[in-house]
């Protein structure tokens, strides 16, 4: 698969693939707050911060991220967060080799228990690679 030649990390709106792309909908937020996550945790696993910490609380986290940081920052409803936290779990297991549709599969926990076994540095890769992923899935050109 091409890799993507715009940056996973863009997102302030007007320069942001995902939210300025023409077949914008509705989960665009939540797909940039995807992004910002694996962004987020990249720096949060270099700090020694557990994989799991890492991938729960999202909203929250933004949440009081956007309070720091200023504007640009995506926060989706709260009634939202814990879809948040499912796909981040669900796109961080694909990235680790998980052939998972859904964010219900059983397998999500045991592939993210050895993944959170990682060195520091893998597990920067894995979120690096989560990104990518993710960025490419949803940018791609939709079948007519």
């Amino acid at each position: 698969m091409p890799r993507s030649t715009v940056s996973a990390w863009t997102c302030n709106y007007d320069a942001c693939p995902i939210c300025t792309a023409p077949e914008r909908d509705g989960m665009s937020m939540l797909r940039c707050a995807i992004l910002t996550l694996l962004d987020q945790g990249r720096w949060m696993a270099s700090d020694d911060i557990p994989l799991p910490d890492i991938l729960s609380a999202g909203g929250g986290y933004l949440n009081r991220l956007r309070g720091t940081a200023g504007e640009g920052i995506p926060v989706p409803a709260t009634e939202h967060w814990a879809w948040l936290e499912a796909e981040l779990r669900l796109v961080v297991a694909r990235a680790a080799g998980l052939d998972a549709v859904s964010t219900l599969d059983p397998r999500i926990d045991d592939v993210l228990t050895t993944a959170a076994r990682l060195p520091e540095r893998r597990q920067v890769d894995l979120l690096d690679l989560a990104a990518e992923q993710f960025a490419e899935l949803i940018t791609q050109p939709r079948a007519a």
